[in-house]
């Protein structure tokens, strides 16, 4: 058999249901993930509330961009500490989400930085994030003030409500809010 025939092969082997796991979480981040909080655990896709979010942002909440600037690939993730309150029967329930960004050291560790707490969110999440490309970002009430971006930026949306960018500022070493719908 040919090389690529055995590829070939091996690619038809594993289908698609190969294709629509989700992407892995690296050990590093995952390590990260535990440190933070023992009952910690990224929003899958089938959590997302897409009666409110719409089908389009049912993903698994964790991305991967480099967000200060460095050259490594640091991700960002929705988390939920625990499973929900209330009665599993209920539609909604509660839970505590997290913003979070995972920042790459030098040694394959990863620095979190709580961007927002939600210690009460309902359940599924009405919350997602996505990745805000670097440029011009218009603020959400004032529309005449505009934020340049050098980096990617951590986008966070309420559902049908308000969005925020968190971008890094390098000279203090932190992450700061921008509001961009409200």
């Amino acid at each position: 058999m040919s090389v690529l025939a055995a590829l070939v092969a091996v690619a038809l082997a594993a289908g698609p249901a190969a294709a629509e796991e989700p992407p892995a979480v690296p050990a590093g981040v995952a390590d990260a993930i535990r440190r933070l909080h023992p009952d910690a655990q990224v929003v899958r896709a089938d959590e997302i509330l897409d009666e409110r979010c719409g089908v389009a942002q049912r993903r698994e909440q964790i991305f991967r961009a480099d967000f200060d600037g460095d050259k490594r690939q640091d991700y960002t993730a929705l988390i939920r500490i625990g499973e929900p309150a209330g009665k599993p029967e209920e539609k909604l329930r509660t839970v505590p989400l997290w913003g979070v960004v995972f920042l790459a050291n030098r040694g394959g560790r990863y620095r979190p930085f709580i961007l927002f707490k939600d210690e009460d969110a309902m359940f599924p999440s009405r919350r997602v994030l996505w990745i805000q490309s670097p440029g011009r970002v218009h603020h959400g009430v004032h529309p005449e003030r505009v934020l340049t971006l050098k980096h990617p930026a951590v986008g966070s949306m309420l559902c049908e409500g308000t969005a925020k960018v968190f971008y890094w500022v390098g000279q203090r070493q932190t992450f700061r809010d921008y509001l961009t719908k409200e």
